[in-house]
């Protein structure tokens, strides 16, 4: 049984993990909004999750890839890949990567939301319309009409 390599375009690679390192300091700012010091042990945990754990992992094998990315083929497949890409950036690690949208999207939303009730500002609005326009953007890709074409 011969595996089909990962080959990972260059405008995915690219704008896929520019796209991820927007999303965490979007929630970075977002937690920060709320109590300063929580919002920097924040983006330690997600940096953390994200670029070591979450990339190491996805890295454990280098002969499924065409061509050798260190993992971050994979982060950006997994957030903002689709089809075939998306399901194999994924793998066995749906549970990680489901704990990682969490830390990325609900969980600084909810803070951020807390920190308007207190005190409003336009850019605590900026900052949660553009947090939930790149979560809704990544959501997208995990729909059943992105993922449902199967290469074999």
């Amino acid at each position: 049984m011969t595996e089909e390599k990962l080959d990972f375009p260059r405008r995915l690679l690219v704008w896929g993990n520019l796209g991820l390192l927007a999303w965490v300091f979007l929630s970075f700012f977002s937690v920060m909004f709320y109590n300063f010091f929580y919002g920097w042990l924040y983006i330690v945990l997600l940096a953390f999750m994200v670029y070591a754990v979450l990339r190491r992992l996805g890295c454990s094998s280098c002969y499924k890839c065409k061509a050798c990315t260190s993992g971050f083929g994979r982060l950006a497949g997994a957030f903002f890949g689709k089809g075939y890409v998306k399901r194999e950036s994924v793998g066995n690690r749906i549970g990680l990567v489901a704990l990682v949208y969490f830390l990325l999207l609900p969980l600084p939303a909810v803070l951020l939301s807390v920190s308007l009730l207190g005190a409003f500002s336009y850019v605590k609005v900026l900052v949660l319309v553009c947090l939930f326009a790149v979560a809704v953007y990544s959501l997208t890709t995990w729909s059943n009409r992105s993922t449902a074409s199967n290469k074999s």
